[in-house]
């Protein structure tokens, strides 16, 4: 018994030092073996002098991109890519100009849009920036629910991931002024139930889980809202119009 005893110190102890050099992979492994007989565990593993060979020529280093934390991704492709992996589905989270100084966050797409904003809502938000003197190819829009991934509105593990993302996309893109659309986009952005009618007519901060720079933040009546809602027009008006003094024009 004090022999067994006084081996699985050892082992254990290798095991300690070998943690320093191996990666994530070797590390679950060798916790599930830990947990089978050590006969099984001693097979397996490598002599302790054999880890710290050196790394041959066509070792590939893998980025240090984690899933649970974006802010590991430097730029809106390393995005764009893991989400294509996971969900097969190929689009562009941003559409306008990445480098806008404006940027409009609109809630989720319908099935079948071509582009964020389609169809007749769609219209309406291009006569909503034409009066203010801006245009889809000046400014950077993006919708919560990325277009083409409507199918997933209520997958939970989706929802969990596309919150960090969108956090992440707000950074990289770091626009001065952030427009928000939709009783959806501020639920899911802003983390409350207050609507759009609450929150219109002024400005206020908006800062991101790492942010570290706020953003101008300003609620926006959504283009259906104004169709279904002809009277708020006025309002959306007057907001436009700050928006475009802000701006400076």
């Amino acid at each position: 018994f004090e022999c067994t005893f006084i081996k699985k110190k050892h082992i254990k102890f290798a095991i300690y030092l070998t943690n320093l050099v191996m990666d994530n992979k070797q590390y679950q492994k060798k916790i599930l073996l830990e947990l089978m007989k050590l006969e099984e565990f001693n097979e397996y593993f490598e002599p302790l002098e054999k880890i710290d060979t050196p790394m041959q020529k066509n070792t590939t280093v893998k980025k240090d991109i984690s899933l649970s934390r974006p802010d590991t991704y430097s730029k809106i492709e390393d995005i764009e890519s893991n989400l294509y992996a996971n969900y097969d589905i190929r689009t562009s989270f941003i559409e306008g100009d990445h480098h806008s100084k404006i940027m409009f966050f609109y809630g989720k797409c319908g099935v079948g849009d071509k582009k964020i904003l389609d169809g007749e809502p769609g219209e309406l938000f291009d006569k909503m920036l034409n009066s203010i003197n801006l245009s889809r190819e000046n400014i950077a829009l993006a919708s919560y629910i990325p277009r083409g991934y409507e199918s997933y509105y209520d997958n939970e593990k989706f929802l969990n991931e596309i919150q960090l993302f969108n956090y992440r996309i707000i950074e990289l893109i770091n626009p001065r002024y952030l427009i928000i659309m939709s009783n959806y986009c501020i639920k899911m952005l802003l983390a409350t139930d207050l609507s759009s009618m609450s929150l219109r007519g002024k400005w206020f901060d908006f800062n991101t889980p790492n942010d570290t720079n706020p953003k101008k933040t300003r609620v926006l009546y959504e283009p259906t809202l104004l169709m279904n809602n002809p009277d708020l027009k006025k309002d959306a008006w007057e907001d436009l119009k700050e928006i475009k003094s802000k701006l400076g024009g």
